[in-house]
């Protein structure tokens, strides 16, 4: 329905209009509520450039050793980041729907169990990455790329391995938080490990 004497126009039933028709939203509100979005927002968005700027630092100490280190780390990097880190994003994403279903319902014991099993569930992909991660230099040859820069990010993938679990369980957390607007130690943690 599309009322033209009011300053809102309403395309959904004559109910849900009727029971919208008394209540406006202030510019405090509408104030107020960016405030809380941009808070949230920047606080993710600074979360995810301190983790990306903990693989440049990586790259910028490794430059100093050489072309050939400095070739190989940037491979290995970007193939971690294919192979690996993009999966568990994508999969610990999941854990956002599961967590936010359970805190708005107030489900809260629900919330430990959602993170217990989505740790579970990527420690074991993380396996068979670190795998492919062991055998980076020979799938890079496979691959038809340089076969020293291919040895030289082999060699760099497989001191990234720990990583892979770490992030498997810094997804979590983070999703385990972030559905309960509690991003603040998230950026504390990280801040401090970038520094």
């Amino acid at each position: 329905m599309v009322n033209c004497k009011n300053q809102f126009t309403y395309v959904f039933d004559d109910d849900v209009a009727q029971s919208r028709k008394g209540s406006k939203f202030t510019k405090d509100d509408i104030v107020a509520e960016v405030k809380k979005q941009l808070f949230l927002a920047g606080t993710l968005v600074l979360v995810q450039v301190l983790l990306f700027s903990l693989q440049v630092i990586s790259l910028m100490f490794v430059g100093h050793l050489g072309e050939l280190a400095l070739s190989g780390a940037s491979m290995a990097t970007s193939f971690a980041t294919g192979t690996g880190f993009s999966l568990l994003i994508g999969m610990g994403s999941a854990l956002e729907t599961f967590c936010g279903q359970s805190y708005g319902a107030k489900e809260y014991h629900l919330l430990g169990i959602h993170v217990q099993r989505a740790m579970i569930v990527l420690l074991l992909v993380s396996i068979p990455l670190a795998t492919i991660w062991a055998n980076a230099g020979h799938i890079l040859v496979l691959l038809r790329q340089d076969p020293e820069i291919s040895a030289e990010a082999g060699r760099y993938a497989r001191f990234m391995i720990p990583g892979i679990f770490a992030f498997a369980i810094l997804q979590c957390h983070l999703r385990f938080l972030q559905t309960q607007s509690k991003i603040l130690p998230v950026l504390v943690s990280t801040g401090i490990t970038t520094l």
